[in-house]
Order: structure tokens, then sequence, then C-alpha cells
């Protein structure tokens, strides 16, 4: 009678956490990518796309920047502003497409293709948007604070590097044990 007790508990604790694994992800897709109350934030940060450091991936904080540096890489960015707007359009069009395309009743490999290349072209137009607002602000720097962003940036890496492999690591050790 125990090993049927123990059955009939291990069937129960079964479905209730596939349930409860269904209802987190459903409850994960209601609220989008940014969590709840920030529909479409996805990987856009309190700077903007990118984060902290705008689009550009520069540690403007950490540098020092005079009034008018700063008021010259506000300009920078402002000018540029309605590009990243139409490029952000563009790419949520290009993933709604591909998403579409993914989840079609019927298979249809070129139609993936297809949104695929579509949203690798936004991308590389994104990349090169970027790019070229990093050239305009990069020139605004001073020789002294272009190479303390670039020990910064250092840095950034060596710790994103760093928690890499702590995850992997992470994820290692659960392999093992499970």
């Amino acid at each position: 009678m125990t090993r049927t007790w123990q059955r009939m508990a291990g069937v129960a604790l079964g479905v209730a956490l596939v349930a409860g694994a269904g209802l987190a992800t459903a409850a994960a897709r209601e609220q989008g990518p940014g969590g709840p109350g920030r529909p479409g934030m996805g990987r856009r940060g309190p700077g903007g796309p990118g984060g902290p450091g705008g689009p550009l991936s520069l540690p403007l904080g950490g540098l020092g920047l005079t009034d008018s540096q700063r008021e010259q890489v506000r300009a920078t960015l402002d000018g540029h502003k309605a590009e990243f707007e139409a490029i952000r359009t563009r790419m949520q069009t290009a993933r709604a497409a591909l998403q579409t395309a993914v989840t079609a009743a019927t298979f249809d490999e070129a139609a993936v293709r297809q949104a695929s290349v579509d949203v690798a072209a936004v991308e590389a137009d994104g990349a090169v948007l970027r790019a070229k607002v990093h050239s305009e602000v990069w020139a605004l720097l001073t020789a002294e604070q272009q190479q303390k962003a670039r020990a910064l940036q250092t840095e950034r890496a060596e710790r994103r590097s760093q928690m890499r492999e702590r995850l992997e690591q992470r994820r290692q050790g659960r392999q093992q044990r499970g």
C-alpha cells in the first residue's frame, strides 16, 4: 500500500509541476519581453536602446565628459533618433513576420527563410547605424577619453566573459547532478 501511495504522490507532483510550468509560460508570454508593465522593452534599458550606454555601447558616464561634450553627444543622438525609431519599427515588423512564418499551420520553408533574411537585413542596417553614430560620438572624445573608453570596454568584456563562465559551470553542475 505504501508503494501505491508513493506512486500516486509522484504522479500528482508531476502533474502539478507540468501545470505550474504551463501557467508560468503563459504568464511570461502575456507580459512580453520587457516583463510586467513594460511591453516591448526587450533589450532596451534605462538609457534607451542597448541600455545605459545607449545604442553606442560606450561608457560615456565614466569618461568625465565636459558640459559641451555632453551637449554634442546629446545632439548627435537626437539627430539620429528618427533613424533608430525606424529601425526599431522595422525590426518589430520583421520579427512578427518571422514568428508568423515559423508558427504557420503549414510548413513553408521559403517563407521562413525569406522572413529570416528580412530580420537579418534589418539587423545589419541597425549595426551600420550604430557604427555610424559610434564613430560620430568617438570623434567628440579627447585622446585620453578614448583611451579610458577602451579600457572600460575591455573591463566590461572581461566581466561578461566571467559571468558566462560562471553560468556555464552552474549549467554543467546541474547536468552532473541531474
